[in-house]
C-alpha cells in the first residue's frame, strides 16, 4: 500500500500554483524594475496587486474546499485500505509512515517497483509483448486536474460576464496607465522653456531628433525645404528675445504664422528635455555650421533679419 500525499503539503502547493498563474495572468499596475535586482519587488509589488481582485480570493477559496474535500477522501480510503491489510503489511506501513513525507519522497526518487509488485498491477492485455502496468496517478496531479477544470469553467464565466482578462480591456486599462505614467514623468522631470538651457543639453541627441522628424521639411543640412532656411539670419517668427530661447518656444508651441509647424511639446511628441536637445542643435546650426545658399540647395531668406541673433 502506497503513502499518500498529506494534505499539508499538496495544498498550500497548490494554493501557491493558483496563485502564481493568477500573476502571470493579471496585468501589472506598475512600472518593473529591470535586472535581476527586481525580481524580488516585482514580484512582490505583483502579488498585492494580485489579491486585490476579488476574484482571486474567490478560486482561492473554492481551490481550497475542493482540496480539503479531496483531502478528506483520501483519509477515508486510506484508512479503508489499511484495514485490509495483514498484519506485518500494516507494521511495515506505519513504520514507513513514520518517516516523514519527504523522507520517503526522496528514498522513493531512488528505488523502483520491484518484480512482484509489478506483477501485482500488470493488466490482463497488451501488444506485441508490451505489457501495462495500472498505476495510480499522483494524488497532487489528480487534484491539480480537477482544479485545472474548475478554474476552466469560472475563467470562461469571468470573461464572457466581467471585464476580467478580456484582452481590449486589458489593453485599454494599460495603455491609459502608461499614459498616466507618462504625465506623471513628465510632471517630475519635464522642463519648460525658462529651464532650458544650451549647456544642459545633448546636442547629439537633438541632432539624432532633427534627423528623424524635423529634416523631413527642413533637410538635413537645415538647408529648408517645405520648411524655411535655419542656417541662416532671418527668422519668421520672432517670440522670444533669445535666439535659442526662440527656437524652444517655436518647436514646443508650433509656428502662429504656419500652421504646418506643429507644436511637438503640447502634442507630447517631445519631451521639454527632447526640445532642450534639438533647440540646441538647430542653435548650432545658425551660430556654428556654414550658411546653406540657394546654391548649394539651400532656400532663400525667409522674414525678418534680427540683428541680435547674427553669428557672432
Amino acid at each position: 500500500m502506497k503513502h499518500r500525499t498529506p494534505g499539508s503539503v499538496f495544498i498550500p502547493l497548490l494554493l501557491l500554483v493558483v496563485l502564481a498563474a493568477f500573476m502571470m495572468i493579471i496585468p501589472e499596475d506598475f512600472l518593473p524594475e529591470t535586472g535581476l535586482k527586481g525580481i524580488i519587488p516585482n514580484a512582490w509589488h505583483q502579488l498585492t496587486n494580485v489579491l486585490s481582485y476579488w476574484i482571486v480570493w474567490i478560486v482561492l477559496f473554492l481551490s481550497l474546499i475542493m482540496m480539503l474535500v479531496v483531502d478528506g477522501l483520501n483519509k477515508v480510503i486510506e484508512r479503508k485500505r489499511f484495514s485490509l491489510l495483514s498484519p506485518e503489511e500494516k507494521a511495515k506501513y506505519l513504520k514507513e509512515k513514520e518517516q516523514g513525507f519527504f523522507s520517503r519522497l526522496i528514498k522513493s526518487s531512488k528505488e523502483r517497483q520491484s518484480e512482484e509488485e509489478e506483477k501485482e498491477i500488470i493488466l490482463d492485455h497488451g501488444f506485441d509483448g508490451i505489457l501495462e502496468l495500472d498505476n495510480a496517478l499522483p494524488q497532487w496531479w489528480v487534484a491539480m486536474f480537477y482544479l485545472g477544470i474548475v478554474y476552466c469553467v469560472i475563467y470562461i464565466v469571468a470573461y464572457f460576464s466581467t471585464d476580467f482578462a478580456h484582452p481590449n480591456m486589458e489593453y485599454e486599462v494599460e495603455a491609459a496607465r502608461m499614459e498616466t505614467q507618462f504625465a506623471d514623468w513628465v510632471k517630475q522631470n519635464d522642463i519648460n522653456v525658462d529651464q532650458a538651457t544650451i549647456e544642459n543639453a545633448d546636442v547629439e541627441h537633438g541632432k539624432e531628433i532633427f534627423g528623424n522628424i524635423c529634416a523631413t521639411c527642413h533637410t538635413a543640412n537645415g538647408g529648408g525645404a517645405a520648411g524655411p532656411n535655419l542656417t541662416d539670419e532671418y527668422w519668421i517668427n520672432h517670440l522670444n528675445d533669445d535666439l535659442y530661447k526662440n527656437i524652444y518656444t517655436v518647436v514646443y508651441d508650433g509656428s502662429p504664422n504656419n500652421p504646418a509647424m506643429q507644436a511637438f511639446g503640447q502634442t507630447n511628441q517631445l519631451t521639454g528635455l527632447d526640445i532642450q536637445d534639438v533647440a540646441a542643435y538647430v542653435y548650432s546650426l545658425n551660430q556654428e555650421e556654414p550658411l546653406v545658399t540657394e546654391s548649394e540647395g539651400g532656400l532663400a531668406p525667409q522674414g525678418d533679419l534680427v540683428e541680435s541673433w547674427k553669428r557672432q
